[in-house]
């Protein structure tokens, strides 16, 4: 690799002059400092004259460049030098040449939910996807091509009437890229599998700017997008299996008072349990803080309310949305997260849902919304039952041939001085619930951590295990050995 600062220093330039150009990230890479007059008006117009897409400023009166760097949480919002808007695969491949010979620090962002800082903004040049709309079902109906800058709700709404649907992401906003490429937990995940082992090519821009296209036959790269991220490259577009999707399904939200919390969890419990209905599913969460009203999101593939919700039925709500509608209809309504909170996610997954382990779960849910009252923050803990899933699973860089259960637990706040102490409080609450999993023989170092509901202080182990960590670095290494995507924020392996 050419190193150019080695390269400068040995030519003459003082140490301290290079200091004030040039920084070495934490990988051993140089990266260019974004003080330099040099990237500033260099980077950006390069980029802008060189692509057939758009290029936005903060000075920008349109608002393209407030709507391209947008994210769920407001801690997740960097500034960047500018907003590349992309049209095309061309333009992703472009850009990168430039970001990649320049060390320019970089963000690309899909649907802009990513709860971790630095993960899909920057403080360099953000790339947004979001002219990469297409959504094209093949003629026989196998199949269905998705470009990255749709979100999935937008994904639902154009195959809807077809009577075709694929696997993705269960609420509004999410994009098809972040849910897809760390895995992808969806309705159809009793049915069907993860989000990425539906995957049959994705339509990647390697960090050296060569397009490609990833499918069986180069099973390497293939393992590595499903579940690895931004690390390989830039996804543009994926072409999804398509599975039967009948145009009506039973779904939507109850909900309960704070006192119903011991009988949902109890509840949710017997549901995972019990539950042989693979077009049923439910999601429990548990909520603290400014607001204590729990959440039950029920779903089943088809019309009528199936008997595996009898579990549920002798709990009063408060409010129920639960009814026959369109599955764009059902996903479109229910809501992500506030976008005016900061917040992070943190997560655990277990084998299984003990009554002992769920008592805990709730009885966090009252210590830290009691705390949260004081701090004008919420709490909530998503409950996250499937059936053995893992006989869909594919060769994947998350591994969940094991069926993990996640348990995703976010917490939001309102000051940036709060950040490291919620965050602290999110580790230490994940850590007392691992004891409680362990000495319920519910938890091994075996269940991988989900990693779209990983906090970032997370390394590749915790997230990939030992070997599939390794596997991942050497992936990595080949087709990346100059470290571009270095340059965007991420998990390391």
């Amino acid at each position: 690799m050419f190193y150019l600062p080695l390269f400068l220093l040995f030519h003459g330039f003082a140490l301290g002059q290079l200091q004030s150009v040039f920084g070495l990230d934490s990988h051993g890479y140089q990266t260019v400092s974004l003080n330099t007059t040099l990237v500033k008006t260099d980077i950006c117009s390069r980029i802008e004259s060189d692509i057939s897409g758009q290029v936005y400023y903060s000075s920008d009166e349109t608002g393209r460049f407030s709507a391209g760097i947008a994210h769920a949480l407001s801690s997740s919002n960097e500034i960047p030098l500018c907003v590349v808007e992309v049209a095309t695969a061309d333009d992703v491949s472009t850009s990168l040449k430039i970001l990649g010979a320049s060390r320019t620090p970089f963000a690309i962002q899909s649907g802009g939910r990513a709860t971790n800082p630095g993960f899909s903004s920057t403080t360099g040049v953000h790339i947004t996807l979001a002219r990469l709309k297409e959504v094209r079902l093949s003629k026989d109906k196998s199949n269905v091509t998705v470009g990255l800058g749709n979100s999935w709700v937008d994904v639902y709404k154009a195959l809807d009437g077809t009577n075709v649907g694929v696997v993705g992401g269960r609420v509004a906003g999410p994009g098809v890229g972040g849910v897809t490429l760390g895995g992808g937990y969806s309705w159809l995940t009793n049915q069907f599998g993860l989000a990425c082992d539906t995957v049959l090519e994705y339509h990647l821009i390697l960090p050296n700017g060569t397009a490609v296209v990833v499918d069986s036959n180069v099973p390497d790269l293939f393992f590595a997008l499903k579940g690895g991220l931004n690390r390989f490259g830039v996804v543009t577009s994926i072409v999804f299996r398509a599975f039967p999707q009948p145009g009506t399904i039973y779904g939507g939200l109850q909900l309960f008072e704070a006192s119903s919390a011991p009988a949902l969890v109890e509840a949710v419990q017997r549901f995972q349990k019990d539950n042989t209905d693979p077009k049923s599913s439910v999601i429990l969460s548990l909520y603290g803080g400014a607001s204590d009203q729990h959440v039950l999101l029920s779903f089943h593939d088809g019309p009528g309310r199936p008997p595996s919700f009898d579990h549920f039925s002798n709990i009063t709500a408060a409010f129920s949305s639960v009814k026959n509608q369109s599955y764009a209809s059902f996903t479109g309504s229910i809501p992500f997260i506030p976008s005016d909170k900061r917040g992070a996610f943190q997560s655990l997954s277990t084998s299984a849902f003990t009554p002992k382990f769920l008592a805990a779960v709730a009885n966090e849910t009252l210590h830290y919304g009691q705390l949260a009252k004081t701090r004008a923050g919420n709490v909530t803990y998503h409950i996250e039952p499937f059936m053995d899933y893992g006989k869909y699973a594919t060769d994947a860089a998350f591994p969940h041939h094991n069926s993990p259960l996640p348990l995703n637990v976010f917490f939001s706040w309102d000051s940036e001085l709060d950040d490291a102490f919620w965050k602290a409080a999110m580790q230490q609450s994940i850590n007392h619930l691992v004891q409680i999993a362990a000495e319920e023989r519910i938890y091994n170092s075996a269940l991988a951590t989900y990693p779209n509901y990983a906090m970032d202080n997370y390394a590749g182990e915790q997230i990939y295990g030992l070997n599939n960590t390794a596997r991942l670095r050497e992936i990595q290494f080949k087709y990346d050995p100059n470290g571009i995507m270095f340059l965007a924020g991420g998990f390391s392996f």
